[in-house]
């Protein structure tokens, strides 16, 4: 679909540098501008992709873990199947937030304080952040954080890790006919090396949320016992 779009934009190019005298680079800025590729980044369409690509996301950035910390990778069938799972409650989560954010932040604030201008590239921007966290939250899984520990820690740590993950993996969703896969791939190794230089989980603290995790559960099922006992 992005692809589709890619080629349609270029041959609206060709069309415009044929019947008027505007240059080629100039036609191409106006095809390619913030405002015309926000149809592919609106609602739902980048989070579709995220779900549908996740094996690849999440073999890929288990396999960067492998080779950047020798982290041995979990590529069983049930670990793939709880990452799909995983993805949809990501993405949508990151749908809902960003929706959220942008009526808050761009509508709302900007409009209060009287820089409508930046409506476009701010909201660019929150759509990069967002589709960043989804990417990041996959790092997060392999350290058994939960989705909301992953959202909690990815903006109070790696605000900046996720703008840039997400603007990476937006634009190259825009390569014709591979450009999906190549934004996962791509994507998904970028958040594992970004995480693992700006904002790593260490040793002590996976395994501070692997106890947490563990005390949860047993409070879960000493809850559960006590109520069928009553």
């Amino acid at each position: 679909m992005l692809s589709y779009q890619f080629f349609k934009e270029f041959y609206h190019v060709i069309e415009e540098v044929q019947q008027s005298q505007m240059s080629f680079s100039a036609s191409v800025a106006n095809a390619f501008s913030l405002e015309k590729l926000q149809w592919a980044m609106q609602g739902s369409r980048k989070y579709l992709i995220m779900i549908v690509m996740e094996l690849v996301v999440f073999y890929f950035i288990q396999k960067t873990l492998e080779i950047r910390i020798g982290r041995k990778p979990e590529l069983t069938t049930k670990a793939f199947i709880d990452a799909e799972f995983r993805i949809i409650g990501s993405t949508v989560l990151a749908f809902v937030l960003e929706t959220i954010a942008k009526v808050v932040v761009v509508k709302i604030g900007l409009g209060i304080i009287g820089f409508d201008f930046l409506d476009k590239p701010v909201s660019f921007l929150i759509q990069c952040y967002f589709l960043g966290f989804a990417l990041i939250d996959n790092y997060h899984e392999c350290f058994d954080l939960k989705l909301k520990e992953s959202e909690l820690r990815t903006r109070k740590t790696a605000v900046g890790v996720a703008v840039a993950t997400g603007l990476v993996a937006q634009l190259l969703m825009y390569v014709p006919l591979v450009g999906a896969a190549i934004a996962t791939m791509l994507g998904a190794v970028t958040a594992t090396l970004a995480m693992e230089r700006f904002a790593p989980v260490h040793e002590a603290e996976h395994l501070a949320i692997i106890a947490e995790n563990s005390r949860k559960k047993n409070k879960k099922k000493q809850h559960t016992g006590r109520e069928l006992a009553g």
